[in-house]
């Protein structure tokens, strides 16, 4: 991991955000003590809906309205996502090159074989994305890589490859986008809800050690049942300490060091709600992104931009079908936004028409020559 100045990490896109947005409002972090899971919400919104929830041994579930079989779940991805939609999802670089064809910008990930050959793309200059092509969860991803650590990166994303052959086998190699990560959650083409994934980080105050700051920030999060539920251990966290920190370096006042790239719960990351600060470009961008596939009824669309704003330099990274919508139920910060219910409102209309005849539309001529 290069070494980076303090004054870098305040002056990047996500530096700025939690300068403006997260610190001032730090002491109003959201208080949960309950956390209801995503498929336990999605039961009990179908059951409103009288549609009854049967579970299978496993991942998978059945729904039924009037005693038939009208949709169902595996895992958290519903039959509101076709099989091309989930086909698409699967791999980075198609679920891109679908929105690419509809002609939005993309992060422009490119999937290799070939070590050698990836090594040459990454060698010319700048910063790079290593990551296997058909994993989730950030398993095995790798971010700001340089020709001098591609080695590492590579191995690390081919030991991440699922084992199922049904999914990609490539690694991908993307330019890294300095900018924020905000996920949108898209049911039946429409975004209801946006949240920023914000990094681990620490802010000195002249006085504590990082392993000293890193320890209040945690202790701060367990009025949070799904921050406490999902952090990091301090050890791992100050085991991995972007150069040149240690565990006893002591920031200066208001000096801002991110820990971490990407803003996974379970990096120590903090979803905050922007829902009502995205622009419209922005979230036109992401149902657009979700309206490129064919099928895909249900979302988690993943944008990286340099500002709320404006979708000025933002393009699509990812959409993922098995979405949790968690972080948007239970932000750190921010309004929590229901966005199951308009999940199951779509099931329960989809129920409602399951098995009834759509008649073909009538033409104008054909009417007259009735």
């Amino acid at each position: 991991m290069p070494v980076q100045s303090p004054a870098a990490d305040a002056q990047r896109p996500i530096g700025t955000f939690i300068t403006d947005h997260v610190q001032p409002a730090w002491d109003q972090l959201n208080q949960f003590s309950r956390l209801v899971r995503h498929n336990d919400t999605m039961d009990y919104g179908l059951r409103r809906h009288r549609m009854p929830v049967h579970q299978f041994p496993g991942s998978y579930a059945a729904f039924l309205y009037n005693g038939n079989i009208v949709g169902g779940r595996y895992q958290r991805m519903t039959t509101l996502v076709s099989d091309q939609a989930a086909e698409a999802c699967a791999s980075k670089t198609l679920t891109q090159s679908y929105a690419a064809a509809a002609g939005l910008p993309v992060a422009g990930g490119q999937p290799y074989t070939d070590a050698d050959q990836a090594h040459q793309r990454v060698a010319n200059s700048g910063l790079w994305v290593v990551k296997p092509d058909g994993a989730r969860r950030a398993r095995g991803v790798s971010l700001k890589v340089t020709g001098a650590d591609f080695a590492d990166a590579w191995q690390r994303a081919v030991r991440a490859k699922p084992r199922d052959a049904r999914f990609s086998q490539d690694i991908v190699v993307e330019p890294f986008h300095d900018g924020l990560l905000v996920r949108f959650f898209v049911v039946g083409g429409t975004c209801y809800a946006a949240a920023v994934r914000v990094p681990l980080f620490v802010m000195g105050d002249g006085s504590s050690t990082v392993a000293d700051l890193v320890r209040a920030s945690f202790a701060h999060r367990e009025q949070h049942a799904l921050l406490n539920s999902t952090l990091p251990s301090v050890g791992t966290v100050l085991a991995r300490l972007p150069e040149p920190l240690t565990s006893e370096t002591v920031l200066d006042t208001g000096e801002l060091r991110l820990l971490r790239e990407d803003g996974r719960l379970t990096a120590g990351g903090l979803p905050f709600d922007v829902t009502e600060m995205v622009s419209a470009e922005l979230r036109t961008l992401a149902e657009g992104a979700a309206q490129s596939i064919p099928g895909l009824g249900a979302v988690g669309i993943d944008l990286i931009t340099p500002q709320l704003d404006s979708a000025a330099g933002a393009v699509v990274l990812d959409a993922d079908p098995w979405a949790s919508a968690l972080v948007h139920r239970f932000p750190a910060f921010g309004r929590r936004r229901r966005v199951i219910w308009e999940l199951t409102e779509v099931l329960s209309l989809r129920a409602q028409y399951w098995e009834k005849p759509i008649p073909p539309p009538t033409s104008p001529a054909s009417e007259e020559a009735g």
